[in-house]
């Protein structure tokens, strides 16, 4: 009887281990109350563009992240491309990058948002001659005619 009740208890706390596991992607975003359902979905939208773009990234599609350019993208990649560049450039530098650096695994770790901005940084890690290693990527929205575009995104 004493080893049905020990196994129920690591029964339990397995489940809690494995449920927090499954869901701690989602503490980088902490949900809000808004006013307003349009405000609520607004700040859902944004939350989505952001979720696309991390499987953009963990998939290393960059057609995953066209749809949130926008006419410019402030880009500073790894301190060798800085500056504003336009909708084709951006996905050939994106592109190249995410060529030359394969990803194994990408999450989001923070973010914040505002009426019109809203920023999300994680870590892109990456396997480069049998090492792990990881880049901080942050991208950072804004809310323009009605839908969440990429602004600016800085790999460092």
């Amino acid at each position: 009887m004493k080893s049905n009740k020990v196994l129920f208890i690591v029964l339990i706390l397995f489940g809690f281990v494995l449920t927090g596991k499954l869901y701690s992607q989602d503490n980088w975003w902490k949900e809000k109350k808004y006013r307003s359902e349009e405000k609520r979905q607004k700040f859902l939208n944004c939350k989505n563009v952001f979720i696309n773009i991390g499987e953009g990234l963990n998939y290393a599609n960059v057609y995953a992240l066209t749809p949130y350019f926008g006419t410019d993208v402030y880009l500073n990649i790894l301190d060798n491309e800085k500056g504003y560049y336009s909708y084709e450039q951006t996905r050939l530098i994106i592109d190249n990058f995410l060529t030359n650096n394969a990803v194994y695994e990408f999450s989001w770790r923070i973010s914040s948002r505002s009426e019109n901005y809203a920023f999300a940084s994680g870590k892109y890690k990456y396997k480069r001659n049998g090492y792990l290693n990881s880049y901080d990527f942050s991208v950072s929205l804004k809310y323009i005619n009605g839908g969440w575009l990429i602004d600016q995104i800085i790999i460092n």
